[in-house]
């Protein structure tokens, strides 16, 4: 994996700590996300192996930390559009020249009332697996954790 320099007096967590308390840090803290294609494309272009994370080589400060989902489809699904079974989200498939990537669509909640937003299917605590989120954060102690 080809690392992109960097010139680095704090920890991502630091970093992140003096970003937020409005002092001056070593660089801008640097987060990533990106669709499935774009992904691929960069890992290549940094010669990222697979199993690898494209975040190690770009210096990401920030480590995702969550519980998985466990239980029921709360959110049925729809032909030609993926449908979140946890919160209902809608995706599309969007197709290029070099592969594809799913995005947000048709915004079920866009034009809901009050009855329907209580309404809508939430998943409950009990429904996830909280076994490794101590060891999970212990892992990324040096990062600045999001769940």
């Amino acid at each position: 994996m080809r690392s992109l320099q960097r010139n680095e007096q704090m920890t991502s967590k630091e970093r992140v700590m003096a970003t937020f308390a409005h002092k001056e840090a070593d660089r801008v803290p640097i987060g990533y996300s990106a669709n499935g294609d774009i992904d691929r494309r960069l890992c290549e272009a940094l010669d990222v192996k697979e199993g690898e994370w494209v975040g190690e080589a770009l210096g990401v400060d920030f480590r995702y930390v969550g519980a998985p989902y466990r239980g029921k489809r709360l959110h049925p699904e729809l032909k030609d559009i993926g449908v979140d079974e946890q919160w209902g989200i809608h995706t599309r498939w969007i197709e290029h020249p070099s592969g594809g990537y799913w995005d947000y669509c048709d915004f079920p909640l866009r034009n809901a009332d009050l009855d329907t937003v209580a309404k809508w299917p939430m998943p409950d605590p009990a429904d996830f697996d909280y076994a490794d989120l101590v060891e999970s954060c212990k892992r990324n102690a040096a990062f600045a954790i999001h769940a």
